[in-house]
């Protein structure tokens, strides 16, 4: 008896441990599977982060069908810097999933990235998008601009990340070198990190994550950062010591993330797309930076320019990751879910009075 009470605990603790890597991985593409001990707990949380998805980006029942046939799919991360007066999508990253061959592929989008808008000759960087057309607009944009559908997205603010790492009791990163950062609240030189191996928490992960102007790499290296403190903080969730902090995770990600994946299909990702995780690829888009001159703003600002050849090569093979026949365009609504069409985005005029310039290379997310 006490050998079977053993053994299901086991199997309930891997079922746990499961669906928190699965859970997070809505913020972080990273996959579990599970049932278990606190499903009512788990389905209470799923429904919190999904409950403000803006209509038009709602599931259907026709994606549903897709996930349980087990066909690839594409999640977009909006990492999000609220901590000032503008909310800026500072962290982009395209994944695409494919269960037939178990395989991840994550593309970072560098946050200043020259774009043009849509309907439009105004330039901004890519980070810009979140405030002018939020959500819905931000993913159309990607869509077109990748030539990819985009099934689910996900948003994660600063603290949430600064509250799960500390849910999890820290994370160990190894610094490339030192450097002083500022913290979630914008207090100047208030990290400081150590170079080599060592346990940070979340004011520290953030700072980690967060600072670019020291790195010779610019903002190459912190998405390298970024991808080191997603891979510990995965590496945390999944040990033991995990489970008897279950509640304060989940609530650590409660009020930060927003996707619109329902309950329902992250239990199916959860189940059947276990292996993709197992095989993670990064790609890197190349490119050039370089300053440019905003007449909207008066000013002389950094920018990243992708080289097209590059570029055009990243969709190609993330089309064929997701098992896309030809490049018949992004805006495939019987994949996708969305009605939006990219034509229709709003006048830029509209939102003129919102926008206070959140592009100017400041010292707020270095």
């Amino acid at each position: 008896m006490r050998s079977q009470k053993h053994t299901h605990r086991k199997k309930r603790n891997k079922w746990i441990r499961r669906i928190i890597y699965s859970v997070v991985l809505i913020a972080f593409f990273i996959f579990g599977t599970g049932v278990g001990y606190y499903g009512s707990e788990i389905s209470r949380f799923l429904g919190d982060v999904s409950k403000n998805t803006p209509e038009e980006l709602q599931d259907t029942s026709e994606q549903d069908a897709r996930l349980e046939e087990l066909h690839p799919f594409s999640v977009l991360l909006m990492g999000l810097d609220d901590t000032g007066d503008t909310r800026r999508s500072d962290t982009l990253i395209v994944a695409t999933i494919n269960p037939n061959i178990d395989s991840v592929k994550l593309v970072s989008i560098p946050r200043d990235t020259l774009i043009t808008l849509p309907n439009s000759d105004r330039q901004e960087k890519i980070n810009a998008l979140y405030t002018i057309y939020g959500v819905s607009g931000t993913i159309d944009f990607v869509e077109d601009y990748m030539d990819i559908p985009i099934s689910y997205y996900a948003t994660l603010n600063f603290d949430g990340l600064v509250d799960l790492v500390n849910a999890v009791g820290g994370i160990t990163v190894d610094a490339p070198f030192s450097f002083t950062v500022q913290d979630s609240n914008e207090n100047m030189d208030a990290i400081q990190i150590e170079e080599g191996i060592q346990t940070v928490d979340g004011e520290h992960a953030l700072g980690y994550a967060r600072m670019r102007k020291q790195d010779p790499r610019g903002d190459w290296g912190r998405q390298e950062r970024q991808r080191e403190v997603i891979q510990s903080l995965a590496d945390e969730l999944l040990s033991f010591d995990t489970f008897a902090n279950f509640s304060s995770i989940l609530d650590a990600i409660r009020n930060n993330l927003q996707t619109n994946l329902s309950g329902r299909q992250i239990w199916t990702i959860a189940n059947n797309y276990t292996e993709a995780a197992q095989n993670v690829e990064t790609l890197e888009i190349a490119g050039a930076a370089d300053t440019v001159y905003f007449p909207r703003y008066g000013l002389d600002l950094y920018v990243w320019e992708p080289y097209e050849e590059s570029l055009e090569e990243i969709k190609t093979e993330l089309r064929e990751h997701l098992e896309l026949s030809d490049s018949t365009g992004s805006q495939d609504e019987s994949e996708v879910g969305l009605d939006e069409e990219f034509e229709n985005f709003p006048s830029t005029e509209d939102s003129d009075d919102s926008f206070s310039n959140p592009l100017e290379d400041d010292s707020t997310t270095e």
